[in-house]
């Protein structure tokens, strides 16, 4: 999927910057030919680890508890990608001058790359080790000639892959929490949170949602789901009588109000909420009634896996 929107095996340009969690500015750095080359040998390194990884590709899940790694990729056009999306789109940036002054300062780092077909790639990393050799400064040695020389200069350590890949139309996610830190994911759910369960309350025309859409803003774990459901294309397909049946399963209590929406207990808020991210099932093996579950991690197979 990743290489049909750009060739890791013939980049010509190679640029990296950084940028600073003080104030967020992005700077590009200047490089000699064997880091450009080290940052390709770290791109074909990423792509190599989405290659070993054994799932098929999907849909970045907001709601979604990620454990192992999976193959996860979001549109860059997606509301809550916007962060990463400026970041491809920064342009040209001034180089940072006293590097060494901002070395503790660094959020992530990054690296743009142009492939032969004049296309766009830009992978980027969490600065968490890149900026942790510094600690150790005039405690690291390199061997010349059969002699260790102690290296009294600042060292900053590039990390094997990297935390994503942005192209122009998708992210590439190889590790979900660095990505969501750099997406401030929590922060761009927690403001929209409200208008998403709005949206799920007059689109599911027989549920009521207000009392959760006011309460929303302080639980950020429904929040993510919330906005999982809202973003279902099947939403207005939502029946009454199997969301009830289900429900009642789970122990979530409806009363109906003068208008005829099902409002349920403030105690069964997020009960509910993770019922419509299809986070609540009920299985009957054994015919004996069966129990109630709940999934914090998922993932949607075919009917042939």
């Amino acid at each position: 999927m990743i290489d049909a929107e750009f060739n890791g095996e013939a980049i010509e340009t190679v640029n990296f910057g950084i940028c600073l969690r003080s104030n967020g500015n992005m700077y590009f750095v200047p490089t000699d030919v064997g880091t450009k080359d080290a940052l390709r040998a770290i791109y074909r390194d990423t792509v190599a680890a989405f290659g070993g990884i054994q799932t098929d590709w999907e849909a970045y899940d907001i709601s979604e508890d990620y454990g192992a790694r999976r193959r996860i990729f979001a549109s860059r056009a997606s509301e809550f990608m916007a962060d990463l999306s400026a970041i491809f789109d920064a342009g040209a940036l001034d180089d940072i001058a006293n590097l060494q002054n901002h070395t503790r300062d660094i959020d992530y780092y990054f690296a743009e790359f142009t492939d032969n077909q004049n296309r766009r790639a830009v992978g980027i990393r969490k600065a968490t080790r890149f900026k942790g050799t510094i600690k150790a400064r005039n405690r690291l040695v390199r061997l010349v000639d059969d002699t260790l020389i102690l290296i009294e200069e600042d060292v900053l350590r590039l990390d094997q892959e990297f935390d994503l890949i942005v192209t122009d139309a998708h992210i590439y996610i190889l590790n979900v929490n660095p990505m969501e830190h750099l997406a401030n994911i929590v922060a761009n759910v927690a403001a929209t949170a409200a208008a998403k369960v709005q949206l799920i309350h007059d689109t599911i025309t027989f549920l009521d949602l207000s009392r959760i859409r006011d309460q929303i803003g302080g639980h950020p774990r429904v929040a993510r789901q919330a906005a999982s459901v809202a973003a279902n294309p099947n939403l207005a397909a939502f029946q009454r009588a199997p969301i009830e049946a289900l429900a009642a399963q789970h122990g979530i209590k409806f009363k109906e109000l003068e208008d005829g929406r099902l409002q349920c207990r403030v105690q069964d808020h997020a009960k509910l909420i993770e019922l419509l991210d299809a986070r609540r099932y009920h299985l009957d093996l054994a015919g004996n009634g069966g129990d109630p579950y709940r999934a914090s991690g998922r993932q949607k197979v075919s009917a042939a896996e």
